[in-house]
């Protein structure tokens, strides 16, 4: 108990929280079938292999119901927990967990594909809150010229997450000033937390 209760109890959640993330699964499932499971570079390859063809999908997923303007219940709550499982893996793969906190011997690849990596999750992010605003939450918010279209919430998404203004598109009901304030957070922990430890030193050798 030397951590105390707290850490205890938090790295317990978050440890065994990762198994309720599709991402899991689909590294699971190119474990499956590396042909060469003892091999350690093959091992890697094929599980950011099966990473990079969920993040494909995911961010098809999105734009062809976005695209399509669907919108329904069951929508709206597999697109936050899409969103929410984007923030989580991101942590817990590259903050949490002890391969992450090891630094020492960064490649440097390593550090561009976690950059890389950042890029996308941001994106993902606000692309998330672009359908939430255009579509499910339309109601809530104020269109210039009362006209919903992707690219004023695209937009709206994309300022609001840099505390930014954007006058075609404005928060009308407490609901809407919510999910605007955590679109903001979320993107807080992103840019001002993650980016600043995603800079470890790198093996001057690689």
């Amino acid at each position: 108990m030397k951590n105390g209760i707290i850490y205890i109890a938090f790295k317990f959640v978050l440890d065994n929280l990762r198994h309720l993330t599709l991402v899991e699964w689909f590294k699971q499932l190119g474990k499956i079938i590396n042909p060469k499971p003892n091999d350690a570079d093959y091992k890697n390859a094929f599980s950011r292999t099966s990473v990079d063809i969920f993040i494909i999908l995911k961010w098809c997923f999105i734009l062809i119901i976005t695209r399509s303007c669907w919108t329904n219940n069951f929508l709206t709550v597999v697109v936050w927990y899409l969103l929410l499982t984007n923030i989580y893996s991101y942590f817990y793969y590259h903050i949490w967990t002890d391969e992450a906190l090891n630094t020492e011997e960064f490649e440097k690849d390593r550090i561009r594909r976690r950059f890389v990596n950042l890029i996308i999750a941001v994106g993902y992010s606000d692309l998330c809150f672009a359908y939430l605003y255009k579509l499910p939450y339309k109601l809530d918010f104020e269109w210039s010229d009362k006209s919903i279209t992707f690219t004023k919430s695209l937009w709206y998404s994309v300022s609001n997450s840099l505390a930014a203004n954007y006058e075609a598109v404005k928060p009308l009901t407490d609901f809407a000033n919510n999910v605007s304030m955590t679109q903001l957070i979320i993107t807080f922990i992103f840019i001002a937390i993650i980016l600043g430890k995603s800079i470890p030193q790198t093996n001057s050798n690689s």
